[in-house]
């Protein structure tokens, strides 16, 4: 499923969705083992719903870097609220939890940009070539 503003189509919310899942564990998972764990979890989850987006679309800069922010956004909200179960649902604990949300929110908004930017770029590097079916529609037109 593609969301589309207009004409253009901005966000693949399947790729997005691969990406959270990708984020998510990898948080949980690297949360326990360092400090920059979760950090690392959402920059690939990002760069991984980058890539996959761009496989199916060609997304600009600004619309790529929209994947990996929205995939930093909704780990964000998921690791606070796997936080605030763990917590036993403590009154004390929400009041720090809802300060945190807004700095690591924060962070993973600009880790996923980051993500999304480098998705991109493992595209253009790795994917699929789009000058490959332009030149055949530039031959095509020289034929006739």
């Amino acid at each position: 499923m593609i969301v589309k503003f207009g004409r253009r189509k901005m966000i693949d919310k399947k790729s997005v969705i691969i990406g959270l899942i990708i984020s998510v564990v990898l948080v949980v998972s690297l949360g326990y083992v360092a400090v920059a764990g979760p950090f690392i979890g959402v920059l690939i989850g990002a760069l991984i719903a980058s890539y996959l987006a761009n496989n199916k679309n060609r997304l600009k800069v600004v619309e790529s870097a929209l994947q990996g922010i929205i995939v930093g956004i909704f780990t964000g909200v998921v690791q606070i609220l796997i936080l605030y179960v763990k917590s036993g649902f403590a009154e004390n604990i929400a009041g720090i939890l809802m300060i945190g949300a807004g700095v690591i929110i924060g962070a993973y908004i600009i880790i996923g940009a980051l993500g999304g930017l480098v998705g991109t770029l493992l595209n253009i590097k790795f994917g699929k070539s789009y000058k490959r079916s332009d030149m055949e529609l530039e031959d095509q037109s020289e034929q006739q």
